[in-house]
């Protein structure tokens, strides 16, 4: 029963002939075995580790420089930071003294409309004072003749 179902899941498997089989195996062996083999047979333990070690200082390199890419990008966001609050802080110090020339430009036109108020107010009291005057001038003499 076991094998009427393994035929079942792979039919042909059975109806291969025996030198197939044996030449799939063997290029499957021969394909692992260069798999583990090394790039050049004839190097001396002493090299396959110096090299294999030169292989693991680079990677220890590039996290190192990594790892340095990473301090100076903290340390530019830091500064970005620092740059931004005292820039927000020259605007609300911009903003506060913008504030204040508007209020002073505001008070100025006040004090300038109020003087052309009293310019007007002068000048009608000065014509009041010269019609006042021509009656007086025009009416009877003090002195009697």
């Amino acid at each position: 029963m076991f094998q009427a179902s393994i035929n079942n899941i792979i039919p042909s498997a059975e109806r291969k002939p025996v030198a197939w089989k044996i030449a799939c195996m063997a290029i499957g062996l021969s394909l692992s075995l260069t798999a583990c083999a090394t790039d050049n047979p004839s190097r001396n333990t002493g090299e396959r580790l110096s090299d294999r070690g030169a292989k693991i200082g680079a990677y220890g390199t590039a996290w190192t420089e990594g790892q340095s890419t990473v301090q100076d990008a903290r340390k530019a966001i830091e500064k970005s930071d620092r740059n931004r609050a005292e820039a927000e802080r020259d605007l609300d110090r911009a903003r506060e003294q913008l504030a204040e020339a508007e209020q002073k430009i505001s008070d100025a036109s006040a004090t300038r409309s109020a003087a052309l108020r009293r310019i007007e107010d002068g000048r009608a009291q000065m014509t009041r004072a010269e019609a006042d005057y021509a009656t007086t001038k025009a009416g009877p003499s003090v002195v009697r003749p």
